[in-house]
């Protein structure tokens, strides 16, 4: 027998049609256990009652002036679309939990049960933290009800702690206030094993590629398309967008993964030796030449990749040499008459405007337009800050290695100094920021006190200042001895190394740290 009886009853969309069918079920003193009301449709649930009363009630609703019909029905419309959702939920291999504003644990999915290691009915109404170790960057997020993606946390499960990836979701009110937050559970090992299948490589070619962000995906899919074919890829992008790392995903991901990957920085290398490192030369060619001659680069490249950072730093008269390579596919060493074949894949990578410098004539229109094949820009950082969070997570966890640090997290006011900060260095400068605020760190989180940024830039730890501002001379010094302090610091990991290498005391050099209020210990 069951306990509740439903009905669907069709009506006309009239004022005080709903007031009237419920009328008609107080009159018989029936327990009404739920209403939903429609244009043109109201249901209803009441517990169960004979077939006598049951007909008798609807012989009393086809009386009411615009009911058209009466239906027996198995499910409110609530009633399906939350079984729906309990059983979409329950499907997720991830755990899900909601919580509320004071942070207790309203609905968890099944596979919550497992990561957490009880039943539904011991975990309900419990602060998430009784579960979860209060990891900084975890805990400051939850607590701000900010969205966040991809956090590491710990999950405690009697003597083990498991490693899982959050992404959290604010639950927000009418007036935009948060009143919770839904969190997702992602095995952390399992994700870093599907990351590399993914990737087709052990290491993973996009290992280093940190971020959501839909310039990012996008990205990723362009460099899987272009590493099935051997055309030439030219890179741009500002300086410290991580061009190395896409170049080198590309032959990794290509069908010359196995063999040589070699990179040439084309600004680092002195005019005089740029030729002969990438071309070699034979024996005798020119004074100080190595009497058994050198082999080039291009030959170690052979069957491999060859990339050219910085491209718009070499010579002139090389960009003629290099046009040939790729129309071709021969070098010739220097001092030698004879040309050689090679199969090389050549990826360039630049920061500079091109065409202004084919204006200029500093850069060969016919070599451009080889290169330019395969463009592929790279954004700055700026326009994909919703990846900064985790770069800040997956930069901090390879200091922590390096460093032989165990910092934590970074509290929230710090990761929103970083988000409104514009990054003119890009990741390279975002690196150097934590690396920097890691050794001041006096604890294991990060604060804003540690928080400075390049001094190249124009701009103090919290880099807002007015750049019209006009500074006294003692604030210019004092400023200039702050940051050399705080540079030399970085450098030497030591007060006394530092004390020494300015020429002043270890006591003068503490006084002065006091002073300028730098989180050293």
């Amino acid at each position: 027998m069951r306990n509740h009886i439903r009905l669907e009853i069709i009506t006309k969309d009239r004022m005080g049609i709903t007031f009237e069918v419920l009328e008609k079920v107080y009159e018989e003193k029936i327990n009404l256990i739920s209403v939903e009301v429609f244009p043109g449709k109201i249901n209803i649930k009441i517990k169960n009652i004979s077939e006598i009363k049951k007909d008798e009630l609807i012989s009393k609703f086809h009386k009411i002036n615009g009911v058209s019909a009466i239906n027996d029905i198995e499910l409110l419309d609530f009633e399906k679309d939350k079984r729906k959702l309990v059983t979409i939920i329950n499907s997720v291999d991830d755990g899900l939990v909601a919580v509320n504003k004071n942070l207790e644990i309203e609905m968890i999915n099944s596979s919550s049960e497992i990561i957490f290691g009880c039943k539904k009915e011991l975990i309900k109404s419990k602060n998430i933290f009784d579960f979860i170790s209060k990891s900084g960057v975890f805990y400051e997020l939850m607590l701000s009800g900010e969205m966040f993606n991809n956090i590491e946390v710990t999950v405690k499960q009697d003597l083990v702690k498991t490693h899982y990836l959050a992404t959290g979701r604010p639950l927000k009110n009418d007036n935009n206030k948060t009143i919770g937050m839904v969190v997702s559970f992602s095995n952390f090992e399992k994700a870093v094993e599907i990351a590399n299948i993914v990737t087709h490589t052990t290491e993973g070619a996009f290992s280093e590629m940190v971020g959501n962000s839909l310039q990012l995906e996008r990205l990723k899919k362009t460099v899987q398309t272009v590493a099935k074919n051997d055309s030439t890829v030219i890179l741009r992008g500002e300086s410290g967008t991580g061009k190395d790392l896409f170049a080198k995903a590309i032959h990794k991901l290509s069908e010359r993964r196995d063999k040589n990957y070699v990179v040439v920085n084309c600004g680092a290398l002195p005019s005089s030796l740029i030729e002969s490192e990438l071309f070699g030369y034979e024996k005798g060619s020119f004074t100080g030449a190595i009497n058994s001659g050198k082999q080039g680069l291009f030959h170690e490249a052979d069957g491999g990749t060859l990339f050219l950072d910085e491209i718009a730093e070499l010579p002139i008269l090389l960009q003629a040499k290099l046009l040939r390579v790729l129309q071709e596919g021969v070098v010739r060493r220097i001092g030698s008459s004879k040309e050689e074949k090679i199969d090389v894949r050549i990826i360039v990578a630049t920061n500079k405007n091109l065409e202004e410098m084919i204006k200029a004539g500093n850069f060969r229109e016919d070599l451009y337009y080889r290169l330019n094949v395969i463009p592929i820009y790279l954004p700055p950082l700026r326009e994909r800050m919703e990846d900064l969070p985790v770069l800040v997570k997956f930069i901090m966890d390879k200091l922590n290695r390096k460093l032989k640090l165990k910092i934590n997290g970074a509290e929230v006011a710090f990761i929103n100094e970083l988000l409104e900060y514009q990054w003119p260095g890009n990741i390279r400068e975002l690196q150097n920021v934590i690396e920097r605020a890691m050794i001041l760190c006096g604890g294991n989180i990060l604060t804003i006190n540690e928080l400075f940024f390049d001094v190249n830039n124009g701009q103090s730890k919290y880099g807002k200042e007015e750049t019209n501002k006009v500074q006294s001379l003692k604030e210019i010094v004092e400023n200039c001895e702050k940051d050399t302090i705080i540079r030399e610091l970085v450098k030497n990991k030591s007060l006394r190394k530092t004390a020494k290498a300015l020429g002043i005391s270890h006591t003068a050099l503490n006084n002065k740290v006091k002073k300028y209020n730098i989180g050293w210990q």
